[in-house]
């Protein structure tokens, strides 16, 4: 009995895997796809101008746009299960006191709320037509800004996710160290948000997301506990 109540938990720690591996594939695909969508509208730079923003705004006041816009947000949500997910593994790698993954959780739910319940794109496109271009600029820094504030707490769930991995052992420590270094670039871009410079570790975040993902599904090993001295 007691052979079989082991097996029986070691399968619902690799269930929790492969359903960490899906929804972080899920959630990079159900932001990406309809933000690249959107992006073909004309988006300026983060310095557009007056007129520029207007036009974005004009442009997106369609029906296909407000569906992608909540499909991002769904995409948010996914995250967030990606998240909880993740660092429910990550406390059984870490080992008490588990604060590293708890930190990483506090973080992932700052991104998906900031995902969920920023708004400002959205009512923008929503009255595209009838946007006076003050309101379009506003609206528009409003929501990059919100946007590049959401790296500092992308940046915080990545090293805390990534040191939990490498403090518990659970795999190669490479696994660990790509998304710190991921998250500590995406928090030191935030003080030059203006350019294109962010691309580049929000890019190789997503990136780890996927691999991390598709190594969960494609090899369940539930992840070992913590390992302890002696």
């Amino acid at each position: 009995m007691t052979g079989d109540s082991g097996v029986r938990k070691r399968d619902k720690w690799r269930e929790l895997e492969r359903v960490t591996g899906i929804a972080g594939i899920l959630a990079t695909l159900l932001i990406f796809v309809p933000i690249t969508a959107i992006s073909t509208l004309g988006e300026p730079g983060f310095d557009a101008s007056r007129e520029e923003a207007a036009e974005f705004f004009q442009n997106g006041d369609t029906a296909w746009v407000s569906a992608a816009s909540a499909t991002a947000a769904v995409g948010m949500l996914a995250f967030l299960w990606f998240a909880a997910a993740l660092t429910t593994l990550l406390r059984r790698a870490e080992g008490e006191p588990t604060w590293r993954s708890t930190v990483a959780l506090v973080s992932a739910v700052l991104v998906a709320a900031y995902g969920v319940i920023d708004a400002s794109w959205d009512a923008a496109f929503n009255r595209g037509d009838e946007l006076d271009s003050g309101v379009a600029v506003f609206a528009f820094d409003l929501g990059n800004l919100g946007f590049a504030n959401a790296w500092l707490a992308l940046g915080s769930f990545a090293i805390a996710a990534g040191w939990a991995l490498i403090s518990g052992r659970a795999l190669a420590r490479w696994w660990g160290w790509w998304p710190i270094v991921a998250g500590v670039a995406l928090i030191a871009v935030r003080f030059a948000w203006e350019g294109f410079t962010w691309t580049v570790p929000y890019f190789v975040f997503w990136a780890w997301v996927i691999a991390f993902g598709i190594r969960l599904m494609a090899r369940p090993t539930a992840v070992a506990p913590a390992r302890r001295p002696g």
